[in-house]
């Protein structure tokens, strides 16, 4: 049913999550497009339209997924050897009380944009709001703040931060926190990969001018990268590379 219908569909649209695990369209007008719900294909979580056939056609990855899937044989022994250094558990509650802190700004951001209040925040996750606020003059209109989109073109879907205006330049978006600071773009290669898999359907649907990642650091400074529409060719050209690897391994799964 669905692949009869693909070419009714546009490259991109903007989905909101239901609290029974679906994903709907944000537009409603918009009639043609599937709300998407939750499977399983070849023993990996994703989401096919409603009533499909849960059939390789039909699978829609969320970006995180396909990024853990496709990492590099050298970025996994890395992980494998910092566990082993500090330990399991220690490893689990570093990784734990970073979603915390994620968690939290992102939440405060949210509110700050969309409603223009600054929320409490635990004193555990203080520095990095003390961070976020340096940048937050830098934020101008906020157009979406923490929507999904969906890929209709390559078949994905993602939850992205914010598309609105930074340093006056229309932007997408993505906050991230670290323990220390980050000087190199070839540490955090895979952030940018994941900020590359949002601006390919985001600009098809909006003017965007640029991409901004920025990280809040535990003492309490950022680093702040931003890509100009030329230099995410080359991040979304090695994203689509990435979701080459996976669409392989799911033709080899059908």
């Amino acid at each position: 049913m669905y692949m009869n219908e693909k070419q009714l569909l546009p490259e991109a649209a903007l989905y909101r999550y239901s609290n029974d695990g679906t994903l709907h369209p944000l537009n409603n007008i918009e009639k043609n497009l599937p709300i998407l719900t939750r499977a399983k294909f070849a023993g990996e979580p994703c989401y096919v339209p409603q009533s499909a056939t849960v059939t390789h056609q039909n699978v829609f990855y969320s970006v995180s997924n396909i990024l853990r899937r496709t990492q590099d044989n050298k970025t996994i022994e890395a992980l494998r050897q910092w566990e082993d250094r500090v330990g399991i558990r220690e490893a689990k509650r570093i990784r734990n009380e970073a979603i915390c802190a994620g968690n939290a700004v992102h939440y405060y951001l949210h509110s700050y944009l969309t409603d223009g209040e600054l929320k409490a925040v635990s004193n555990s996750h203080k520095s990095y709001v003390e961070a976020l606020e340096k940048v937050l003059p830098n934020f101008g209109t906020c157009l979406f703040s923490e929507q999904f989109v969906v890929s209709f073109k390559h078949k994905y879907f993602g939850k992205f931060d914010q598309v609105g205006y930074y340093r006056e330049a229309l932007t997408v978006s993505d906050l991230k926190i670290s323990l220390k600071p980050k000087f190199s773009l070839n540490f955090i290669q895979d952030k940018i990969l994941q900020l590359a898999a949002y601006y390919i359907p985001l600009e098809t649907l909006y003017h965007v001018e640029q991409a901004a990642l920025i990280y809040l650091i535990r003492d309490s400074s950022y680093n702040e990268f931003i890509f100009k529409k030329n230099q995410m060719n080359l991040y979304k050209n090695l994203w689509l590379g990435r979701l080459n690897q996976i669409n392989e391994a799911i033709r080899l799964a059908a």
